[in-house]
């Protein structure tokens, strides 16, 4: 469906490796009081940006498209909803990074999103930095058999994406064979999944997770999503939830700085203030 007006491409590009683009949407009316009810009300705006980037302009499947709203309300700049290839996402670090440096290149800028506040600002050199919505506790623990595998799974919800966190070793997969990672990602996924799903745990897991140990305050993990879609950067939902296990398992003490690379190199800095994660990575354009 098309929208009463059409949001405008801004640009595309990479944020810490992962391709990402951003559209401008706050011409089209909404008339709603959340970011949850913008999103509802966008729905058609969503899909056309959808088809548009990933159809018509023939993107990158693996991008991930920024969309900026008018807010709902007082307290935000914009409203920010995110697109994938598959339809839409609940969050994405990487994207919004790229829409703060084209909406406040060499300053900062708040985004309403439907899981919270993100305050992103830019050196004007590339490198932003993002302070995500507040975390919740200590992550769920579960033992989930997975391709006759035991595995520990942790689940934590973060800026709009849960994510199912396993140790790569115990997976029996090797975050270098890249070709591999993204098929038994996502069956690894739907088979921890459907396991939560049948011992009544919620919430359900969208994203995996898959992490070596810290060692020197830096880690690897892999992000699988959508479609057995490899995320190309580090992940900055993916990043939060990381700092989040590191915390809680004692990898990391209070006040540390995490470096979090994806499996192709490029990493996010990350750390906590009070409840918020700090992110900051570097957007190319």
């Amino acid at each position: 469906m098309k929208p009463t007006s059409e949001p405008v491409f801004l640009a595309s590009g990479f944020t810490s490796g992962q391709p990402v683009a951003c559209f401008d949407a706050s011409s089209v009316p909404h008339g709603a009081r959340s970011m949850g009810g913008v999103r509802d009300a966008l729905a058609g705006g969503l899909e056309w940006v959808r088809a548009e980037y990933f159809k018509r302009m023939d993107g990158d499947p693996g991008a991930i498209v920024a969309v900026v709203t008018r807010p709902p309300g007082p307290g935000a700049d914009d409203g920010l909803l995110f697109v994938a290839a598959d339809g839409p996402l609940g969050g994405c670090g990487e994207a919004t990074m790229f829409a703060s440096a084209i909406r406040a290149p060499g300053g900062g800028v708040v985004f309403d999103t439907t899981s919270g506040l993100v305050h992103g600002t830019g050196d004007g050199a590339g490198s932003v930095t993002l302070r995500m919505p507040p975390v919740g506790g200590t992550p769920a623990v579960h033992s989930v058999l997975a391709d006759d595998r035991p595995l520990t799974v942790r689940i934590v919800p973060v800026a709009g994406n849960t994510f199912a966190v396993v140790a790569a070793a115990d997976a029996g997969l090797d975050l270098s064979a890249t070709r591999r990672l993204a098929r038994h990602g996502d069956l690894l996924l739907r088979q921890v999944a459907a396991a939560l799903a049948r011992s009544g745990q919620a919430p359900q897991p969208d994203m995996l997770l898959l992490t070596e140990p810290v060692a020197a305050n830096a880690t690897r993990s892999a992000v699988i999503w959508g479609n057995a879609i490899l995320n190309q950067g580090p992940c900055g939902t993916g990043t939060c939830a990381r700092l989040v296990v590191a915390l809680a398992t004692g990898e990391i003490g209070p006040g540390s700085v995490l470096r979090h690379h994806s499996p192709f190199g490029p990493a996010f800095e990350t750390w906590m203030e009070g409840e918020h994660v700090l992110l900051r990575g570097r957007v190319d354009r």
